[in-house]
């Protein structure tokens, strides 16, 4: 599948064709998608625009804007960013857990950092939650949905997959947090030569040179736009502008310089093994298991995952994950911190104790996507009901799969959850000036 952020190529040769469609535009007809020069002028930014934060040459790709109100061109750029995160977030989240035993160094416990996988995954999860906060103060609602794998990026030269850890999708994650000077022969010295010709090795010679900076950048371009076409805005939402900066400037540095250190061998969880990455795939040094590519524990679907005690342990970690997406969803839409703790909870426990135990089975957490979306039930009974049934649902799942839970699962979480969701439940039907 391929996202809805598009770029486009500055060419000289493609000015009759810009041409042609500014003078469409100018009789009305509706293109959101046409070509339209990148210098700026006087006029007001149109449908088509090229956001243009750094210079202009020859085999430069940049964003395409689709609306002239920036409003409406921010949200539908915040809403992609959501995406890109969370498939971010996931790629590494399934790449740290078929990292092995051998190798846990590279994995870390979970706390945000750039040093270890399951680290920068937290941070991803942060930037999720600070992109949709901003969304919530535009008056917008979350956005937590992203499309399945394999999925394309049009700001990436390569598809999206959940793939476990090896040599060249570690390349992958490298380009992605990259800024775009990181990439660059000209400044480069000895030892950033070899990590370059390497890099090229594993990812080819074709790779178009686009990070997901050039999207936060046009974000910051048209948030900054948008504040100053309704004054009434700056306080609110200008100290927005740091924390966008600091999300690009956390990945463009210290998740680039991880994972190249992953990539080269160089990390100090590799034991001083610089030639892990060239063992052969089934070569117990090798540093991770051989788990499959974009697996699904949805029936009848391709890619499902083929063993049978796997399937349902794998089911069961896909209802753990979308019961963390839906608390978060309602901890962003009511700016609830109760609902963000129960979401940690699942997390913490029966996520986690499935994510780690399923690569054993030669298996993942498939991270399927949930077709009713994460907000199906905007006022707060129904979404307390909604997810109340998830909850049940997990718990039928464990109940039946009981034998097969691995022994650090917390069978008795659920109850607990359900417990403080009706006691959340009750104080929204309560009477007003009735004491609990």
């Amino acid at each position: 599948m391929r996202a809805q952020v598009r770029t486009l190529e500055h060419d000289d040769a493609l000015s009759p064709r810009r041409s042609f469609l500014q003078r469409l535009a100018a009789q009305g007809v509706a293109i959101p998608a046409a070509y339209f020069a990148a210098q700026r002028d006087a006029r007001a930014h149109q449908p088509g625009d090229v956001y243009n934060s750094v210079p202009v040459h020859a085999g430069r790709r940049h964003i395409v804007r689709d609306f002239a109100e920036p409003y409406i061109e921010l949200i539908r750029l915040l809403r992609q960013a959501t995406e890109i995160e969370h498939a971010l977030m996931v790629q590494y989240l399934y790449g740290a857990f078929s990292v092995k035993p051998h190798y846990a160094g590279i994995v870390g416990s979970g706390l945000p950092n750039s040093n270890d996988l399951l680290g920068v995954s937290a941070m991803e999860m942060q930037h999720l939650r600070d992109v949709n906060g901003l969304l919530i103060a535009l008056g917008a609602a979350p956005s937590l949905e992203r499309q399945g794998f394999p999925f394309e990026p049009e700001v990436y030269p390569f598809e999206f997959n959940l793939e476990p850890l090896t040599e060249a999708s570690v390349a992958k994650y490298v380009y992605c947090e990259a800024a775009a000077g990181s990439l660059d022969r000209e400044r480069a010295n000895e030892a950033d030569r070899r990590f370059l010709a390497k890099l090229d090795r594993a990812l080819g010679t074709t790779a178009r040179p686009n990070h997901v900076g050039s999207l936060y950048d046009a974000i910051i371009h048209t948030l900054r736009e948008y504040i100053a076409t309704a004054p009434e805005t700056e306080a609110r939402l200008t100290p927005w502008i740091g924390k966008l900066e600091m999300i690009k400037l956390e990945g463009e540095d210290g998740h680039f310089q991880f994972f190249r250190r992953v990539f080269m061998a160089t990390h100090d969880g590799f034991k001083g093994r610089d030639d892990a990455w060239i063992c052969a795939r089934n070569d117990p040094a090798y540093p991770s298991y051989p788990l499959p590519v974009n697996p699904t524990a949805f029936i009848g679907e391709q890619n499902l995952i083929r063993n049978p005690e796997a399937l349902g342990l794998a089911w069961l970690a896909d209802l753990h994950y979308w019961l963390i997406l839906l608390l978060a969803e309602a901890s962003y839409s009511e700016e609830a911190m109760d609902y963000a703790g129960l979401a940690r909870m699942q997390m913490l426990g029966p996520f986690l104790s499935l994510a780690r135990h399923l690569p054993k089975l030669g298996a993942g957490v498939p991270f399927d996507p949930l077709v009713t979306g994460y907000g199906p039930c905007p006022s707060g009974v129904a979404r307390i009901d909604f997810i109340s049934c998830m909850v049940r649902e997990a718990d039928r799942l464990a109940v039946k799969l009981k034998a097969r839970l691995p022994e650090d699962y917390p069978v008795g979480l659920g109850q607990v959850m359900l417990s403080a969701l009706n006691d959340k439940r009750a104080a929204y039907t309560r009477p007003p000036g009735r004491p609990s």
